[in-house]
């Protein structure tokens, strides 16, 4: 559903839909407090796109009928719109609010079905992701002056997006040795110190700026950073450590540590995202994939760090998603512009779209230690056969004896050597849950988790493990936590036709299409 409201932060789109057509808003500037006053929303339901529109209140009270008969009509409409056996979606809908309240709490009578009522239900209760910038009478009244139609205001107010990621580059947590960060520009940067209450202490331009980090305190210039110290780039980019980066720089106390953040915007954040997720040389099709996935990863992301306090939004690790910085591939610049501000939704929020490299054929919905309560798009009951064909898909590794006890060193409570390793349970997906290791006097248990994160070879959850003579050796498929978007299934798609709109539904059954705006 396409709507525009200032208490909606952003609204889906469906980019297979048939394009609608034009409305100007060719209204006189006597009418614009009017139009502006009170909206008139039409919405013309259909199966495939339904769409909201704003059209000019031209005050005539329709029919020429009286009060009574009008409302005894609409009752009826109502009754026969919303009787189970007829399908609502066959029927205009005619939606009146004025400009002091929400859809669902005007004082005008509306005619609208049930399945619209839950959906303008759901998205009034949408958790902002962006700040606001405008208010909504300015941009109505920028566009009306301007002549421009209303499918053209929308896509504007796109273009005009500059959410920012707030991305942790690294921190300092209890180090005893003395730690220096490298900050530089071209163009130098505007340095803003602020105090623990937020309040600017000072503001100078520098070329560069070295941090000091010394028994847990952040300095600059020998002075004590207390809130924080912000990095304003004059050139838009600048480097740390070495490594450039687009955006600003943050650095602060938190708890205890101190933190080093990148502040970037979200397409800026994105290409360089994709740099280090996707994989050389894949064609445009499979990277507008990945861009659409790693988007809706960190919108959500970046709400459950407004939720949570936490000053940084993802790390740039895969704990979240690897970001190494700036480059210059230009299809990877171009898979992001041509999916520009487009995410994965789900109940009028973005998507948890988790990926990994290959998922090895799991079906998703049999994996017993997530909980798909709140992500139900992720347990897919049918499994990806698009990635048998990757070299990841199936692998073996093994480990001398002697190399593979002293990385389990510290999980073993018997001296002697281990004896045998089996596998002693398997969740439905065929996961592995738990391991026993057996000495010479007892059977240790550690979890498939915890083998998986000591021993780097290992490429998955799934795998059989056997020992042959003074050998332990692991046999296995996939390459990651089997979850969401399987990249080389993906290729292989991309190859045999499929575009990036079903291959994102084959991962993420069930989520639609969002556009994030302002």
């Amino acid at each position: 559903m396409t709507f525009f409201s200032k208490n909606v932060a952003f609204f889906s789109v469906r980019p297979e839909c048939p394009p609608q057509p034009k409305a100007k808003a060719d209204v006189s500037k006597g009418k614009i407090q009017k139009l502006i006053q009170k909206k008139y929303l039409i919405m013309y339901p259909s199966i495939h796109s339904p769409a909201l529109r704003f059209v000019e209140h031209s005050g005539r009270t329709g029919w020429g009928l009286s009060i009574s008969i009008r409302a005894y009509i609409a009752i009826l409409i109502f009754l026969f719109l919303s009787f189970p056996s007829l399908s609502a979606k066959r029927w205009p809908v005619i939606i009146i609010t004025d400009s002091k309240k929400t859809f669902l709490e005007s004082s005008k009578r509306s005619v609208v079905s049930p399945s619209s009522i839950k959906n303008l239900r759901v998205r009034e209760n949408i958790t902002h992701v962006f700040p606001e910038v405008s208010s909504y009478e300015k941009i109505m009244r920028e566009q009306i002056f301007s002549g421009a139609s209303l499918e053209d205001m929308f896509e504007n107010a796109a273009k005009k997006s500059s959410t920012k990621v707030h991305v942790l580059l690294t921190h300092v947590h209890n180090e005893p040795r003395i730690i220096e960060w490298n900050f530089a520009s071209s163009h130098g940067f505007i340095v803003q110190l602020y105090d623990k209450n937020g309040v600017t202490k000072k503001t100078a331009q520098v070329a560069n700026v070295v941090i000091t980090i010394k028994q847990g305190i952040a300095l600059w210039k020998g002075r004590r950073i207390e809130g924080k110290l912000r990095l304003r780039s004059i050139g838009g980019d600048g480097e740390c450590n070495g490594v450039s980066y687009d955006g600003d720089f943050c650095i602060m106390p938190h708890k205890d540590k101190i933190l080093c953040i990148n502040q970037v915007n979200l397409e800026d954040y994105i290409t360089a995202v994709l740099h280090t997720e996707s994989w050389p040389g894949w064609p445009l099709e499979v990277n507008k994939v990945f861009a659409i996935a790693c988007r809706s990863y960190v919108a959500f992301k970046l709400l459950e760090a407004r939720r949570s306090g936490r000053p940084f939004h993802v790390k740039n690790t895969n704990a979240h998603q690897t970001y190494r910085g700036k480059h210059n591939v230009s299809l990877l610049k171009t898979a992001v512009e041509q999916t520009k501000g487009i995410v994965l939704g789900f109940g009028g929020k973005p998507a948890l779209a988790m990926f990994d490299s290959c998922c090895g054929g799991v079906v998703p919905a049999h994996i017993a230690d997530f909980d798909f309560t709140k992500v139900p798009y992720l347990a897919r009951i049918y499994a990806c056969t698009h990635c048998k064909q990757s070299s990841l898909y199936a692998w073996n590794v093994s480990y001398d004896l002697a190399r593979f006890e002293a990385l389990l060193q510290q999980y073993l409570y018997d001296s002697a050597r281990i004896s045998d390793i089996h596998i002693t349970k398997k969740d439905k997906a065929g996961l592995v849950m738990e391991v026993g290791l057996k000495g010479s006097h007892k059977v240790t248990t550690i979890s498939g988790k915890k083998l998986y994160s000591l021993l780097k070879e290992v490429k998955s959850f799934y795998f059989n493990v056997s020992k042959k003579a003074g050998t332990i050796i692991f046999t296995g498929r996939g390459f990651g936590h089997h979850l969401g978007l399987c990249q080389w299934g993906a290729r292989q798609m991309v190859r045999d036709g499929w575009d990036y709109k079903s291959i994102l539904r084959f991962y993420y059954p069930g989520t639609y299409f969002m556009h994030l705006i302002e």
